[in-house]
């Protein structure tokens, strides 16, 4: 049996760890076009500081996306 204060050893994120995750992008076909299409869900993400409304700012360079919080 658990103990009464017992939780889920589930990590925490913190600033001294940088978890990676995997996506793919695929491609989507809307109005005649086709376009890369990347989705990112999960509760790693509400872990991380962005819950739902969370207005983020996307850096866009070669090779590399960096998503903050405004």
């Amino acid at each position: 049996m658990a103990k009464a204060n017992h939780t889920r050893n589930k990590p925490k994120l913190s600033n001294q760890t940088h978890p990676e995750r995997s996506a793919t992008v695929i491609d989507c076909f809307e109005r005649k076009t086709h376009y890369p299409w990347l989705r990112l869900r999960g509760l790693w993400l509400q872990e991380a500081g962005f819950t739902q409304q969370t207005k983020v700012r996307i850096r866009v360079m070669t090779n590399c996306l960096v998503i903050t919080k405004e």
